[in-house]
C-alpha cells in the first residue's frame, strides 16, 4: 500500500488577504524598533545635547566577538589520541561488561570527547546510575578512561502475596516493576495503584492491595500483600426523577449492563466504578444535547448480602427544558440571514437540541463552502437567558473566494508505480481555475480512503490526505511537506 499527500494551493479573487498579510509584517517590524529606543532615551544612551551625543553604532571590540562567538575555544589534548584502556569502577550489581557494551570508547580506538559524552548520556538512560564521574590519565603513547559509577538500588525481586484469581504473569505484566529494574519507592507506589485499578477492571472493586516490603529506600526485594475479595456484578440499574426519557432509554445510553435480575446472569455485568461514574457524565450530557441545561445526575448502590451483586440507582433532577428565543446571524456579508437559515432544523419557540444546532452550523458552512469560502468561520454560541430560554448566535468570518490555482500529487512508498492521473482521476470537479469547493474536497478525500489503492492503516504509515495552501510569494519557490 501507498500513503500520499496531495496539495492544491489556490488564488483569491481579490487580494485584500495579501495585502493585509504585508502590511501588518510591516507595521510589526516598525512596533519592534520604537520600544528599543526608548529604552535607549531613558537610560541616557540617547544624549540630549548634539554635542554630546555619541553614534547609534560602534565596532565591537576584539573581546566582545569572541564572547559573541561562545567563548575562546580551547583544545582537548587527549583528542586523536589512541584509548589504552577503559575501567569501570563502583559497580555492585551490574556487570562491567554490561556497562562496557553500552560504550563505543573502547581499547584501541582514538579518543573522542564527543563520543565519551554520548557514551555516558547512554549510560544516563539506562536508569542504572544516579551519578558517573570521568577520570583520565594522559601518557604521551596515549589515553587510559576510568569510569566511576555510582549506582540506584535494583530491584532484586518483586513478589505477589494472596493473589488467587489473577495469576503472576498478568500482575507483574500490570505492574510495570520487575527484577533488575532501577528501585524507587515512587516507582512502587504507581506499581500498586496500577495493580488496584487492574483488579477494579476485573470487578473486584473491594479488593486491597498493600507494600509490604519496598516502599523505601534499599529496600529492594518488593512484596505486595493482596486481599482480591469478592468479584461483583451489577444486578439491576435503577433510574429515579427521569421523567421526559423513559428508563430504557436511558439504559439504552449508559455502558454499564446488568443482569437484567438475572436473565443475563454473567454476561457482561462486570460492576465497575470507573464505568459508572462515566455513565453519569454520559447522562447529564444527553440531558443537556437536549435542551435540560440544569439537569443534574447522581447515582447511588448497595450490595447483597453475599457482596457479589450490587444494586445502582441513578437519581436524576431534569429541571427545565430551555427552548430556542431567537437565532441571530452575525458577520455576514455575502449572504443574507434570510439566504443562510432557509434549510435550518432549529427554529425559535422549539425545544433546544444540540444535534440540531450542529446541522445548521455544517449546513452554514456547507453554503459558504460551496461558493469558495474554504477558510469560512463559523462558530454558534448559546446565550442562556433567566427565563429557560437560549439565544443562539452563529458568528461568521467569511474570508475571501478562492479558486484552485494548481494541483501537486506527491505519492510516498516503495516501488510506486501509481501514476499521478490516477489520484487525479479520484478529485472529481476540483480543477485549476475553478472555485474551490470545501465539499468536493471532502468528498474527494473520502473517495481516495476507499479506492483501495492508497494506505488506510495508520499503523503501517501515513494516510492520504488532502492539504490547502494559499497561494502567494512565500508558497511559490518552497517545495510542499
Amino acid at each position: 500500500m501507498q500513503g500520499s499527500r496531495w496539495s492544491i494551493p489556490f488564488r483569491s479573487r481579490t487580494l485584500c488577504s495579501i495585502r493585509t498579510a504585508s502590511l501588518w509584517f510591516r507595521i510589526g517590524r516598525c512596533m519592534t524598533v520604537c520600544p528599543l529606543l526608548w529604552a535607549l532615551s531613558s537610560s541616557g544612551l540617547l544624549a540630549q545635547n548634539p554635542q554630546d551625543q555619541v553614534p547609534a553604532f560602534s565596532e565591537p571590540k576584539f573581546r566582545d566577538k569572541v564572547w559573541e562567538a561562545g567563548g575562546p575555544m580551547f583544545r582537548d589534548t587527549k583528542s586523536g589520541k589512541l584509548i589504552l584502556s577503559v575501567t569501570i569502577q563502583g559497580e555492585k550489581t551490574i556487570s562491567e561488561h554490561s556497562i562496557l557494551s553500552k560504550m563505543q570508547s573502547r581499547p584501541d580506538r582514538l579518543y573522542d570527547s564527543d563520543t565519551l559524552n554520548r557514551d555516558i548520556n547512554e549510560l544516563y538512560r539506562t536508569n542504572w546510575f544516579d551519578r558517573i564521574e570521568t577520570r583520565f590519565m594522559d601518557l604521551p603513547e596515549g589515553v587510559h578512561i576510568k569510569l566511576i559509577v555510582h549506582e540506584k538500588p535494583i530491584v532484586s525481586s518483586v513478589v505477589f502475596h494472596g493473589n488467587k484469581r489473577l495469576d503472576e504473569g498478568k500482575l507483574q505484566k500490570h505492574a510495570g516493576i520487575e527484577k533488575g529494574d532501577a528501585h524507587s519507592p515512587q516507582a512502587v507506589l504507581q506499581a500498586k495503584q496500577r495493580l488496584i485499578d487492574l483488579y477494579r477492571d476485573e470487578g473486584m472493586n473491594s479488593a486491597d492491595i498493600q507494600v509490604y516490603q519496598g516502599a523505601k529506600i534499599g529496600e529492594t526485594d518488593v512484596i505486595f500483600r493482596i486481599s482480591e475479595g469478592e468479584v461483583e456484578r451489577l444486578w439491576s440499574i435503577e433510574f429515579v426523577g427521569n421523567n421526559a426519557f423513559s428508563t430504557s432509554l436511558l439504559k439504552a445510553r449508559i455502558r454499564s449492563k446488568d443482569a437484567m435480575h438475572g436473565v443475563r446472569g454473567y454476561i457482561s455485568n462486570i460492576a465497575d466504578l470507573d464505568k459508572l461514574a462515566h455513565d453519569r457524565e454520559i447522562l447529564e450530557s444527553y440531558y443537556r444535547s437536549l435542551g435540560y441545561f440544569d439537569a443534574r445526575v447522581d447515582y447511588s448502590y448497595r450490595y447483597d448480602d453475599t457482596g457479589k451483586w450490587m444494586f445502582v440507582t441513578f437519581v436524576i433532577n431534569e429541571g427545565e427544558q430551555y427552548t430556542v428565543n431567537e437565532i441571530t446571524i452575525r458577520g455576514n456579508k455575502y449572504y443574507s440571514a434570510e439566504q443562510l437559515t432557509k434549510g435550518f432544523k432549529l427554529y425559535s419557540g422549539m425545544p433546544f437540541n444540540q444535534g440540531k444546532m450542529a446541522h445548521d452550523a455544517r449546513l452554514l458552512r456547507d453554503i459558504y463552502g460551496a461558493t469558495g469560502f474554504y477558510f469560512c468561520d463559523i462558530g454558534p454560541v448559546p446565550v442562556y437567558l433567566p427565563d429557560h430560554k437560549v439565544n443562539l448566535i452563529y458568528e461568521i468570518e467569511e474570508g475571501d473566494i478562492y479558486r484552485v490555482s494548481d494541483i501537486r500529487v506527491h505519492i510516498d512508498g516503495q516501488n510506486s508505480y501509481t501514476k499521478h492521473t490516477v489520484p487525479m482521476n479520484l478529485l472529481g470537479r476540483i480543477r485549476p481555475n475553478r472555485i474551490l469547493d470545501s465539499r468536493e474536497v471532502d468528498a474527494a478525500l473520502t473517495r481516495i480512503k476507499y479506492s483501495e489503492i492508497f494506505n488506510k492503516d495508520p499503523s503501517q504509515g501515513e494516510l492520504p490526505q488532502i492539504v490547502v495552501q494559499p497561494y502567494g510569494d512565500e508558497f511559490e519557490d518552497e517545495p510542499l511537506p
